[in-house]
């Protein structure tokens, strides 16, 4: 039986969820830590995870 080649994480299509996961903890912090709505806290948590995505664009990483 030949075993499967095991996928860098760059290769993987799990590639993005750390954004994703990273939006969600952000968002979670904010609406744990402030007045502020969950829409709202989405909407930061978003630009956080969009602006992580970038940076790492830009490094190269990705």
């Amino acid at each position: 039986m030949v075993e499967p080649q095991m996928k860098s994480f760059r290769e993987s299509p799990w590639r993005y969820s750390q954004f994703a996961i990273l939006g969600l903890v952000v968002a979670g912090l904010v609406k744990w830590l402030s007045p502020l709505g969950w829409v709202v806290s989405l909407v930061i948590g978003a630009v956080v995870a969009v602006a992580y995505l970038l940076f790492e664009k830009k490094r190269g990483v990705i």
